[in-house]
């Protein structure tokens, strides 16, 4: 069986869709459109269909060593097209997003994770840390998770 779609980089604009309609509950005031998503360095990752965006995550340089190599890659932002929920794209963009960032020379990619979707971040390795919070802007209970590189050991 083939995998549904290409993983592709996309623009911050290519998110947005998503970003409303999955992670702000469809508010058409809802800002999407986050700090970071500019910077030279953030990549943002989708699954693409047919020319249509099903899945996407954002992943923002958070830290940096003095040589300019990323210590820490933040994932925000990953929502899947709900149709599609649990078929294994959001794993699919998480790997992805892993692998490019310790490629990158990243020692740890971390995320602030909805209280709901903590089994699938630990199925994927990440720990969670610290105690749960509330995003003020998301209005649900998060929890910091995170997941070291094969880079943290060189």
């Amino acid at each position: 069986m083939s995998e549904l779609g290409s993983i592709e980089a996309l623009a911050a604009a290519d998110t947005h869709d998503l970003r409303r309609r999955v992670l702000r509950g469809g508010r058409a005031d809802a800002q999407v459109d986050w700090d970071g998503d500019e910077q030279v360095d953030t990549m943002h990752l989708g699954v693409v269909v047919d020319g249509s965006v099903i899945a996407v995550s954002t992943w923002l340089v958070s830290d940096r060593r003095d040589d300019g190599r990323p210590r820490s890659v933040q994932l925000r932002g990953m929502a899947t097209e709900p149709s599609l929920a649990g078929t294994g794209l959001g794993r699919r963009l998480l790997d992805a997003g892993i692998v490019r960032a310790t490629e990158s020379g990243a020692e740890l990619v971390w995320a602030n994770a909805r209280i709901g979707a903590l089994g699938f971040y630990e199925q994927a390795g990440f720990v969670p840390v610290g105690s749960v919070f509330e995003i003020p802007d998301v209005g649900l209970a998060h929890q910091r998770v995170e997941y070291p590189t094969s880079a943290s050991s060189t």
